[in-house]
C-alpha cells in the first residue's frame, strides 16, 4: 500500500470516527429528553438509537455518560470558541460585546432542553475532571474589558462577578424541573431575560 493509499484510508477511517460521534453526541441529547429522566439514560441505549454498536460507543466515550456529558458540553456550549467573529467585531461596543456573551451561553443551554439542565447539574463533577470547557468564560469577559477606559482598572472584578451571576442563573433554571414549587418560576423565558439583562445589571455597581 502506497502512502497516498494510506493517507486515504486513514482519512476515511477519520471521517468515520468523527461521523459516529457526531450522531451519538446528537442522539444523546434527543435521548436524554426523551427519557426525562436522567437515572434511566444508559449509553448503550444512546448507541442503540443512534445505530451503532456498543462497542463503537464505548470507543468513544470510555466513561460512559460522564463522557457524553462532556462531549455534550463542548459539542453545544463552547461558546467562546465559537464567538470569535462576534468578539472581533469593530463595529461593536465593547458593551454590545459583552452582552452577547451570557446571551448566547443561555440560548444554547436552552436549545438543549432538558439535556441542558442535566449537564448543568454535572458541572461540578465534569469541572473536578478536567472535562468541563477548556475557555472559561471569564477570560473574554476580563479581555474585553480590559479594552474600556471606563471598566479596565476592575476588569478582573466585574468579569468574576458576571460569570458568577450567570452561573447562579443558570443553576436556577436547571433546577426548574417538575412542578418544585420553589423554582417554578425559573423558566426558560426568565433565564433568558436574567441573561440579557445580567451585563447592564452587574456594570450598575460600578
Amino acid at each position: 500500500m502506497t502512502d497516498i493509499q494510506q493517507d486515504g484510508r486513514a482519512r476515511r477511517q477519520q471521517d468515520i470516527f468523527d461521523l459516529n460521534r457526531t450522531k451519538l453526541i446528537d442522539t444523546a441529547v434527543d435521548v436524554i429528553n426523551e427519557v426525562g429522566d436522567i437515572r434511566e439514560v444508559t449509553l448503550t441505549q444512546i448507541a442503540k438509537e443512534a445505530g451503532v454498536s456498543p462497542a463503537t460507543a464505548y470507543n468513544h466515550f470510555p466513561e460512559r455518560m460522564e463522557d457524553v456529558f462532556s462531549a455534550i458540553v463542548h459539542s453545544r456550549m463552547d461558546v467562546a470558541a465559537n464567538m470569535g467573529a462576534t468578539l472581533a467585531d469593530e463595529s461593536l461596543s465593547v458593551i454590545e460585546k459583552l452582552k452577547q456573551i451570557p446571551v448566547t451561553y443561555a440560548e444554547n443551554l436552552v436549545s438543549l432542553g432538558y439535556a441542558g439542565k442535566v449537564i448543568v447539574v454535572q458541572m461540578f463533577n465534569l469541572v473536578n475532571v478536567n472535562k468541563w470547557l477548556d475557555q472559561d468564560p471569564v477570560q473574554a469577559i476580563t479581555a474585553l474589558l480590559s479594552n474600556s477606559e471606563q471598566y479596565q482598572d476592575r476588569a478582573d472584578e466585574i468579569a468574576v462577578n458576571m460569570a458568577t451571576a450567570f452561573r447562579g442563573a443558570m443553576f436556577e433554571y436547571a433546577l426548574n424541573i417538575g412542578d418544585h414549587e420553589l423554582f417554578n418560576r425559573y423558566s426558560e423565558e426568565f433565564f433568558l431575560k436574567t441573561s440579557e439583562k445580567l451585563v447592564e445589571n452587574i456594570l450598575k455597581q460600578y
